[in-house]
Parts: structure tokens; sequence; C-alpha cells
């Protein structure tokens, strides 16, 4: 899991493409593990909250530390540290106002 961003980035880099991504934490933990489980395979996801956010954090801050003007994060997140991390890397790195970090959030789960 911790593999597959830094890839996406170094590979936007070495084959010239404006990199996209849409960076989603989970909400799904109890439901992967028990299809895991019953598939007997390893489980998808993370298993703490803690090592969820720390893995999130890392890779949002991966890519913004290597955007490039074109390149685009849609940051979905409920968590306000999560947030608080893009903006104030966006304002750092001055990429506020090419609008290259963006935020969403899906309503209707517990809110």
């Amino acid at each position: 899991m911790e593999k597959v961003i830094p890839m996406e980035v170094r590979s936007s880099k070495a084959f010239g493409y404006n990199l996209g991504i849409k960076l989603i934490r989970g909400a799904y933990m109890n439901e992967e593990r028990e299809l895991a489980s019953a598939q007997g395979t390893e489980s998808p996801v993370w298993d703490s909250l803690e090592e969820t956010h720390k893995c999130y954090n890392t890779n949002l801050e991966h890519i913004i530390r290597s955007m490039k003007p074109v390149d685009k994060v849609f940051v979905a997140s409920h968590n306000t540290d999560t947030c608080d991390l893009a903006m104030g890397l966006s304002e750092e790195l001055e990429l506020k106002e090419l609008d290259c970090v963006r935020f969403g959030q899906l309503k209707g789960f517990s809110d």
C-alpha cells in the first residue's frame, strides 16, 4: 500500500504525464477485513486507525511535495488534521493559487 503512490508519482515524471490522484481515506475497514478473512487473503486495510491516518497523511504529503503546476490531487477526507496538512503544504509550496489541491467529502455516512 505504501509503495503505490510513490510509484505513480515517479511514473508521471518519467513518462511526462500530468498526475491526477483522488486520495480517499477508506470507510469500510470492518467489511474489508471480513471479506479478506472469508476469502483466505490478507486484509487490505491497516490494523488501526492511527496506521490509516499515518499512511494517508504520508502519501498526501509525498504527492503535494512532488507536484508540478499542472498536477492535481483531490483530498477526500473528513479528517481536519489531514485538511490542515494539505492546506498548509499548498500554501508553503505556493500551489494554492494554481488550484492543484482540491477538497471534497462524502455526505451521509455519519453526518
